[in-house]
């Protein structure tokens, strides 16, 4: 299993970044994890967006969703035609992209994208990947997600605060891609998005064999962020960066 990052910004891409979004490839399979701003560009470089075989988003924030738009564009005017692509996501990202549709579009998104609703809790399958979900505190509905194959275990928190159960989806897990959104000292409200450090004491507990802190504010010093961490983890950190390739193995 092979996860490549797309887009490591929070809120909005940093320059020549992207927002939240990965690919994760296992088996000849290619699912894209949250479609955040520029994440459609960066995916090119990796596989065809007309190859891209299904979509998971973990909420309806734009920096998690928007380019789900243009991929819309882009398979509704390729040269040939192609089957909707299968996209999972609780209900409220659905509405936020149908709400970007043009009046002449009249509902044609759904010809494209094959929009299946997650509840939270849930488990799905997507492909080789057997997927659990856990609802996590933010101002939306946000899933974390556990997604395993062949014995691995990658976790991820989409945007959380702090919440053990982020330590349920990461127990024990190869990898935790947890957001990092704030170093010590961040004077906004805590509770809707994690720092470096609460994300390192959630993968401490959960016995994640590595930590990939990523949803950082533009402009952070990340290595900070990366300190902060090791002082509650005893594993590796890994600070994601757009083209990182990570190998998920024993």
């Amino acid at each position: 299993m092979e996860l490549i990052v797309l887009g490591t910004s929070g809120a909005y891409p940093a320059a020549g970044g992207a927002a939240s979004g990965y690919l994760l490839r296992h088996d000849g399979f290619d699912l894209w994890i949250d479609c955040g701003t520029g994440t459609l560009s960066n995916i090119q470089r990796h596989v065809p967006y007309s190859e891209i075989d299904a979509i998971l988003v973990s909420h309806d924030h734009p920096d998690h969703c928007v380019d789900l738009y243009p991929l819309y564009i882009a398979r509704t005017f390729h040269l040939e035609p192609l089957p909707p692509v299968p996209v999972f996501a609780p209900a409220g990202v659905f509405d936020r992209v149908h709400g970007l549709e043009r009046d002449e579009d009249d509902g044609r998104m759904g010809d494209v994208l094959d929009m299946r609703v997650v509840e939270p809790g849930s488990s799905l399958e997507i492909g080789p990947f057997s997927v659990s979900t856990r609802l996590l505190p933010h101002w939306v509905p946000n899933i974390g997600v556990r997604i395993e194959t062949d014995g691995l275990a990658l976790a991820y928190t989409g945007d959380t605060g702090p919440d053990r159960g982020v330590e349920e989806i990461a127990k024990g897990a190869d990898l935790l891609v947890a957001e990092a959104s704030w170093q010590d000292g961040h004077e906004a409200p805590q509770r809707y998005h994690l720092t470096s450090r609460e994300a390192a004491v959630h993968a401490e507990r959960a016995g994640a064999r590595r930590l990939m802190l990523s949803h950082f504010w533009p402009g952070t010093d990340r290595e900070v962020s990366r300190a902060q961490a090791e002082e509650a983890y005893a594993g590796e950190i890994v600070l994601a960066n757009e083209g990182l390739s990570v190998e998920l193995g024993r």
